[in-house]
């Protein structure tokens, strides 16, 4: 028997693959790198596949693309909430101290004091009109009026006076 018939006997012909795309192991692990903000082809040479093979085994193993979006699903949940936490503001702790007590001769106690020193976080103008941008239609409505109403001369025939533009401008 030739090995090209003995390859056909035993199925598919060529080499192993490298991984079980659907184990476990490998999927876990393609979660885990995906959690940390991992780009595709980040995951791919973290894993030692080339990244067009693992842009081809997404598509053929539905379980992968799954994890993916999974994980990828997960932390932008994680940033949105911290997204939302810096947009509204609120307490922070910034210090935890523990001290040790000493008796009036200066040995120690055995026991300690915890001292915790918190800070306000102030809310963020910038990421409340991020949010609201991206969340409420009225918001984006009011924003695009006020991209429209500027204070742009226009003519309605030729577009924007340059001229006129100027002179309101160096007055």
């Amino acid at each position: 028997m030739s090995i090209s018939e003995s390859q056909n006997q035993k199925g598919r012909g060529g080499r192993k693959p490298k991984f079980d795309y659907t184990s476990e192991d490998f999927l876990s692990l393609v979660e885990s790198y995906a959690k940390k903000g991992f780009t595709d082809k980040e995951i791919a040479h973290a894993v030692g596949l080339c990244p067009q093979t693992f842009c081809e085994k997404k598509g053929e193993y539905p379980e992968l693309n799954e994890v993916l979006s999974r994980a990828r699903c997960a932390i932008n949940a994680l940033v949105r909430a911290k997204f939302l936490a810096m947009a509204l503001g609120g307490i922070k702790t910034k210090n935890t101290t523990i001290r040790k007590i000493k008796d009036r001769e200066g040995n120690l106690t055995g026991e300690e004091e915890v001292q915790i020193v918190e800070g306000e976080l102030a809310p963020s103008l910038q990421a409340q009109s991020v949010w609201l941008y991206h969340y409420d239609e009225d918001w984006r409505k009011v924003e695009r009026k006020q991209d429209e109403d500027a204070d742009i001369p226009t003519d309605i025939d030729h577009g924007i006076s340059i001229d006129s533009w100027i002179k309101d401008k160096l007055k």
